[in-house]
């Protein structure tokens, strides 16, 4: 029961599909009563009549029989009951079919409400999450591990209320008879063996989980190394690595291999356990049973009723083991799910919280501002600096001394370990990430285009800017050439990270992408590093007529160190 609490959070997901959900439990009922009652009683009832041992039958049956069929057991009573059996198999058929339908529809809209909270956590997560994970992880945790939840949520809900529904029919009709016939509850004593089969299941299940855990780890790196791989052919292949990928990837397999064989080969040893000690119950009730005088009809009634019961007791075995197999991929998920967002966490903790202004100066002041990741070393200690509006501000530096972390405190992308950081004389940590993030544009060193068309590209800096400005935008950072030159001008769909354009290219898109933005500051990260001397010198001049904005580039070019005086140089 302690396992199954894990996964009730997830119920929740059910009420989109509510309707459906309850029909299918319906069906569910239906199909356990038929199988726990329907032949068992037939057995007991009406096949005594049929085999002339009338002096088993119920009394009731046999008026029956004497006032509508004139005792005569040959015709029609014979037929209704030959038309009987097949009627309570298709009403468990159709009804299994029922529930199954409605219990499928059910458990993908379950997948698809979680994969959707998943990826849309996923937006919301702070970027230090993603430094910490890999990417296996991440793609697992939206598209593989959903789908593992559905089986508990849905399908196992199914069982819990199927399975104990057909045993408590199989078992009530053993305790009903156990006390209308001696040698029926002497054979009952059978039944006892059941608690014994808790101790297999607890034991087999231990080790599941143990072994759950390995394979969701060694699943998501090779996920990873998948990922890589395919994202990075030109690096594979210049530096000769083919051969160290292929046995990197055969390696993990192998691992994967080794874990799920260990983890099947022990799964498949519940039904095994569960059906031995099931035998040696139902002889231990063949032997009581003819030992004090059972009829062959109540052995035959005894039988049925003993297989119904052993079988929702063998499901509900393989549904325990389940559930702490689930529990490596349950821990992953809801590693994603439960990630507190710190950044926000402070913002709703500080006593003053305030909405950024629609329209901003631009200036931003580090005030004694240090920072370190986690507990390593600080990568800068009481830096102080002021952006005034209108001016350019230069990092530079070697590689390592943090320029790019410090772009990536104003995104707030992480908190300062002591100070503040002022925009327009207010504390940046009063605001929300989100909206100082729409005052500023960025363009990272190595940007990222989407498969979508150059137009659509472009358009993110702001999405409901018209055609016009985003042609504009293009012509600005001096990509409307090579754009119009291209296969369908701004319709051309550049491929995914857009890889069917120059590294010269995809920043002049992303430079278009910032100006389109038109915000009051911007942030340029070795922005133009793939660039001709051509297209600095265009970027230059378009710096240079920016007069209302603040501008923080990183930059080492000759460019750079020609940029007029207004250029403040920072080293740290």
């Amino acid at each position: 029961m302690e396992a199954l609490k894990r996964f009730f959070p997830y119920f929740r997901y059910l009420k989109y599909v509510w309707g459906r959900f309850a029909l299918g439990l319906i069906f569910g009922v239906l199909f356990s009563l038929s199988s726990g009652l329907g032949l068992p009683i037939m057995a007991e009832t009406v096949f005594p009549i049929l085999f002339g041992n009338t002096e088993n039958a119920p009394k009731w049956l046999c008026r029956i029989v004497e006032t509508y069929f004139a005792n005569d057991v040959s015709g029609g009573f014979l037929l209704l009951c030959s038309f009987g059996i097949p009627a309570t198999i298709l009403i468990r058929v159709l009804s299994g079919w029922a529930n199954g339908y409605y219990m499928n529809y059910a458990g993908i809209s379950v997948v698809q409400q979680l994969q959707k909270d998943v990826f849309s956590k996923i937006q919301d997560i702070p970027f230090a999450f993603f430094k910490k994970s890999q990417t296996g992880e991440i793609i697992a945790s939206v598209l593989n591990y959903p789908n593992e939840i559905r089986r508990v949520v849905v399908d196992m809900s199914n069982d819990i209320i199927k399975q104990p529904l057909t045993l408590i029919a199989a078992v009530s009709f053993l305790i009903y008879k156990s006390f209308t016939s001696e040698s029926f509850s002497m054979a009952f004593i059978g039944v006892l063996t059941v608690p014994i089969l808790i101790f297999p299941i607890r034991q087999i299940a231990k080790y599941l989980s143990k072994r759950s855990k390995q394979l969701v780890a060694v699943g998501e790196t090779l996920n990873s190394l998948v990922i890589e791989t395919v994202q990075s052919p030109m690096e594979v292949r210049a530096f000769n690595l083919e051969k160290r990928q292929k046995a990197r990837f055969s390696q993990l397999l192998d691992t994967f291999f080794t874990f799920t064989i260990k983890s099947v080969r022990s799964s498949l040893m519940i039904s095994p356990s569960i059906e031995f000690i099931s035998s040696v119950g139902f002889g231990i009730a063949l032997y009581l049973g003819v030992k004090n005088g059972m009829q062959q009809e109540e052995f035959f009634a005894l039988f049925i009723a003993l297989y119904m019961a052993y079988g929702p007791i063998k499901r509900l075995g393989q549904m325990h083991g389940l559930l702490r197999q689930l529990e490596g991929p349950l821990t992953r998920l809801e590693s994603i799910l439960n990630f507190e967002d710190n950044l926000k966490a402070g913002v709703k903790s500080k006593a003053i919280v305030k909405e950024i202004p629609d329209k901003i100066e631009g200036e931003i002041e580090f005030v004694n501002v240090s920072f370190s990741y986690e507990k390593g070393e600080a990568v800068f200690e009481n830096l102080n600096f002021k952006i005034e509006k209108g001016k350019v501000f230069a990092l530079s530096g070697k590689s390592g001394v943090g320029k790019s972390t410090l772009v990536n405190l104003i995104l707030r992308f992480y908190e300062p370990t002591r100070g503040h950081i002022l925009l327009d004389g207010e504390n940046l940590a009063h605001f929300d990430p989100k909206e100082i993030r729409q005052k500023i544009a960025y363009v990272p060193q190595m940007p990222l285009l989407f498969n979508d068309s150059l137009m659509e590209n472009i358009r993110i800096g702001n999405p409901n800017a018209s055609d016009r400005d985003v042609i504009k935008a293009a012509k600005e950072a001096n990509a409307l050439e090579f754009i119009e030159n291209s296969p369908n001008g701004f319709a051309t769909i550049i491929g995914e990270k857009g890889s069917t354009l120059s590294g010269g290219q995809r920043q002049r898109i992303a430079i278009a992408r910032a100006l389109l933005k038109d915000s009051p500051i911007l942030i340029f990260d070795e922005a133009t590093s793939a660039l001709d001397e051509n297209n600095r010198d265009v970027f230059y001049e378009w710096i240079k007529k920016c007069k209302d904005k603040s501008i923080i580039i990183i930059d080492h070019t000759k460019s750079a160190q020609d940029f007029p005086r207004e250029w403040i140089n920072l080293k740290f």
